[in-house]
């Protein structure tokens, strides 16, 4: 018992007293990245990870806000199973508050997390939800991690590749679509026309389903077991989560195209291209196409 309470003791970052509601408690950060205090209120011992469930913090006076983003009840199911919260400390001396925070600052760098995001937006895609998508989900929790951003929304077909194609990237550690899988796949196109195109694809890129199709969003959520949501997508951003891609080049001619997702053609191409005209419906405009395509 001495050995594990000497090992725990090994295992502090920083640790010092503040205020909870008035009451005074110790805010002990380990190096595992877990958050630790006494709730008095209450009478429980609380914790936070860092890596799962902090966004990031801010100091005002001699207050220190954590922004976290919690499961309700027993899962996490999209917007409706995680709650945005704060918890509040007081710090009890200047000196208190600069190395709290800066500690627990250093922990939220040291994750890989990005700092400054370029955002396309694409108002047309799908039922025309992107912006209202960026706006209610998306813009709060960047906002909560203290994350930068330039947001562009797209004005017509391939402005978000002729945007890549020529954007700084210096200045961004990552690049988001909140649209469907089409400004993806501009912008993997833009990049990939780069001179710089074998840097360029460096870059981290995050997509937020906000179109009619949103296969690749899907597919990666999917596979760590993640419902397909807004939340859940920038979520992922926000953590700096990394997943390589093969890159697929398609020669026509003298055109050639790059592929991070599909290639089809025949009816598969029909369907989808065809079917533009009725995107008012959202997904439900692909199957009302068929019926359209086999039966009339």
């Amino acid at each position: 018992m001495e050995h594990q309470h000497q090992e725990q003791e090994n295992n502090i970052v920083v640790s010092d007293e503040v205020l909870v509601n008035g009451i005074r408690t110790t805010l002990t950060l380990t190096s595992d990245g877990t958050l630790r205090w006494f709730d008095h209120q209450h009478g429980k011992l609380s914790s936070l990870c860092v890596e799962k469930q902090v966004l990031g913090l801010t100091t005002l006076g001699m207050l220190i806000t954590i922004n976290t983003v919690l499961c309700k009840g027993g899962g996490c199911l999209g917007r409706e199973g995680l709650v945005r919260t704060r918890f509040v400390f007081q710090a009890l001396s200047a000196d208190s508050l600069r190395i709290l925070s800066h500690n627990i600052q250093t922990y939220i760098d040291s994750l890989g997390r990005p700092k400054k995001l370029y955002i396309f937006v694409n108002p047309y895609g799908g039922k025309k939800s992107a912006s209202k998508i960026f706006s209610n989900d998306v813009k709060p929790l960047l906002e909560d991690a203290n994350i930068e951003y330039t947001m562009q929304e797209t004005k017509y077909q391939l402005h978000a590749k002729e945007v890549s194609r020529s954007l700084d990237l210096t200045k961004y550690d990552g690049i988001i679509c909140v649209s469907g899988d089409g400004i993806l796949v501009e912008v993997v196109n833009g990049l990939l026309e780069r001179e710089d195109w074998a840097t360029a694809l460096k870059i981290p890129l995050g997509a937020i389903p906000a179109g009619t199709g949103n296969g690749m969003i899907k597919s990666l959520l999917d596979s760590v077991g993640e419902p397909c949501t807004p939340v859940n997508a920038i979520l992922a951003a926000i953590r700096g989560h990394k997943r390589s891609l093969d890159v697929a080049t398609i020669w026509q001619g003298e055109t050639v195209f790059f592929s991070v997702l599909m290639l089809a053609w025949g009816l598969i191409s029909d369907i989808d291209i065809e079917s533009e005209k009725y995107r008012w419906m959202g997904s439900a405009r692909l199957e009302f196409y068929v019926s359209l395509y086999l039966f009339i």
